[in-house]
């Protein structure tokens, strides 16, 4: 009787602790690209400009991550929901280990790509106007090229993070909002820790991670087709 009650106990503990570090590396890879520009761009584009671009595209991306919980949800089948949690879990897996291959044997700057970024975004902006003022007034459509590249990049935490939520809900809220929370103070102090710390270890950190979970409940979905569990 206790091998069971093992067995299930490990299998919650696996779904709690997956569904927590699912999202922490997913918002901590896609937020810390986002927070980077963030930053950088304040000077150029304002303070206000750059608040209201985070605050909407993060609003959206978290009413894609709850209509994304509530589709896999819907599914009913817990086989399947099981298989397409992992298999949108292990394609993330990919990007983040190939995005590991290109900065660390492709010796890619990570450094480079978001001075890159950062300088088309404000580019970008400022040759709407003849003569552009030092911080670009405060108005929604300046605010749109932060807002793009946050909702771009919090569409594909939200969908590892909707993959998540059919794990474990409330860990994966958890996981967000610690990870979170780590970036905002990263930045408050200096958005030069994040440029510093290895994206190459970061990538293989977290596609690794994923790797393992997006295996878990992949192989846990076809054992479930397979025995006509569900």
């Amino acid at each position: 009787m206790r091998g069971p009650a093992l067995v299930r106990d490990m299998v919650d503990g696996i779904v709690i602790v997956g569904s927590f570090l699912l999202a922490f590396k997913a918002i901590l890879v896609e937020g810390s690209e986002v927070a980077i520009l963030s930053v950088a761009t304040v000077k150029q584009l304002g303070r206000s400009n750059v608040l209201l671009g985070v605050a909407s595209g993060a609003a959206a991306s978290m009413a894609i991550f709850l209509g994304l919980s509530r589709l896999f949800l819907v599914l009913g089948n817990e086989a399947l929901i099981d298989v397409a949690t992992g298999i949108v879990i292990l394609y993330f897996s990919y990007r983040f280990l190939r995005g590991f291959r290109k900065y660390y044997f492709g010796k890619k700057s990570f450094r480079d790509k978001m001075n890159k970024m950062e300088a088309e975004l404000v580019e970008k902006e400022k040759d709407r106007y003849a003569a552009p003022p030092d911080v670009l007034p405060f108005s929604f459509v300046n605010s749109l090229p932060v807002f793009t590249i946050t909702l771009t990049e919090g569409f594909e935490a939200s969908l590892v993070l909707g993959a998540a939520g059919t794990i474990n809900f409330e860990w994966t809220l958890i996981g967000a909002i610690v990870s979170i929370l780590l970036i905002v103070g990263i930045s408050a102090v200096s958005y030069e820790y994040l440029l510093r710390f290895p994206r190459w270890a970061l990538d293989l950190l977290a596609g690794t991670v994923l790797l393992l979970f997006g295996g878990f409940f992949l192989l846990s979905g076809l054992y479930l087709f397979l025995t006509g569990s569900s």
